[in-house]
């Protein structure tokens, strides 16, 4: 059974991380598919999106769903599907990102991607991009909510890549201060 589980009805804590940490999103040809993506999830798939950040080698979300449980879903009766929208999601953007990288010859990137699968996953002929699981962590409270919007949109920040949280583009820290240019809208969340 996997360390981190979804099986309520809560926003969750998520970090999605790219096999061996490799710098894939340093170019937004490589990060408008996780963007899309999770506007695609948000709009058919009953995501919600409280927050976001994309890293060059990583991912944070606060995310739940609304979406009902898939009949083969194993997780318990009554709970969120998460698991199975993060499933969907890691699947269409390692195929979608894995083309593009094809496209546009990074083949050193390419190879480093495969060794890193077959150590991660031993050889299944597939393309892996993500690193298993996405590590949610319930969140039940104003305060721990706060504290997991502090740490995800200073991410950035304290990688040196801008000076303030809404500075960095791909992140809902200039939704949250009320900028206008935002790279995606998310959901408002109430605890």
């Amino acid at each position: 059974m996997p360390r981190y589980r979804a099986d309520e009805h809560l926003p969750y804590f998520c970090t999605i991380t790219i096999l061996d940490w490799l710098p894939i999103f340093i170019d937004a040809r490589y990060i408008d598919p996780i963007i899309d993506s999770l506007k695609f999830c948000r709009e058919k798939k009953g995501l919600q999106l409280f927050a976001f950040v994309v890293m060059p080698n990583h991912l944070h979300l606060i995310a739940g769903s609304d979406a009902p449980l898939e009949r083969e879903s194993l997780l318990v009766p009554g709970s969120d599907d998460l698991h199975a929208i993060m499933r969907d999601f890691k699947r269409f953007t390692s195929r979608t990102i894995h083309e593009r990288l094809v496209t546009d010859g990074r083949k050193t990137l390419l190879t480093w991607l495969a060794d890193a699968a077959e150590s991660a996953r031993g050889r299944r002929n597939e393309f892996s991009l993500w690193r298993p699981g996405f590590e949610p962590r319930a969140i039940h409270s104003q305060k721990v909510l706060n504290q997991k919007l502090d740490y995800l949109h200073g991410n950035p920040v304290r990688k040196g890549l801008v000076s303030k949280p809404e500075d960095w583009f791909y992140s809902s820290a200039s939704f949250y201060v009320g900028d206008e240019d935002v790279c995606m809208p998310v959901d408002i969340l109430e605890l």
